[in-house]
């Protein structure tokens, strides 16, 4: 590595699918069994088949240099959870619903992968944006400076997340509504 380079690294990124069983051989039986495993949203009108939570951390290592303090690595790690749900249809499944649910379940999988990818963003983002930062003449300052940097954009990159989801309706504009 040159001299006043910094370590930086891509993010970890630990991805966790959790998958709910819906049953059901009619589509009142499948909407019935899609609310039973919903998430609800918070103001109560309506619910959601499938969510993916995310929890980004960052270590920002600072060093002590001849001309005060600098950034010596910038990594992150993030946490993926996303939870869909299942429908194993029966043998005896109309093929028009089948047809239906696999529709849904590919759409619905399409935006719940745009909230991952937003995350892995974030998460390159936060460490790209610490390397940009010049040295300061303290580490503490640096560090402070650094940490408020991190913090801005986990804000902003939750905030891309809800506009993701007020211009997808919530992934209906894509195809993940089961009706």
């Amino acid at each position: 590595m040159p001299l006043g380079a910094i370590e930086r690294e891509g993010p970890a990124i630990h991805d966790t699918v959790q998958y709910h069983d819906v049953t059901g051989n009619t589509e009142a039986e499948l909407l019935a069994a899609l609310r039973r495993v919903s998430y609800a949203d918070p103001s109560g009108d309506r619910f959601a088949a499938a969510n993916t939570r995310w929890r980004l951390r960052w270590n920002l290592s600072v060093q002590p240099s001849k001309n005060g303090c600098r950034l010596l690595s910038a990594t992150a790690e993030l946490d993926i959870e996303m939870n869909l749900p299942r429908w194993n249809a029966p043998e005896d499944a109309r093929p028009d619903l089948v047809k239906r649910w696999d529709r849904f379940a590919a759409a619905v999988r399409k935006h719940e992968d745009g909230h991952r990818d937003i995350a892995i963003e974030a998460a390159r983002v936060v460490t790209d944006r610490a390397g940009a930062v010049p040295s300061e003449n303290d580490c503490a300052t640096l560090k402070k400076r650094l940490e408020r940097i991190a913090d801005d954009t986990l804000r902003e990159y939750k905030d891309k997340e809800s506009s993701y989801d007020v211009t997808t309706m919530h992934g209906q504009t894509q195809g993940a509504i089961f009706r």
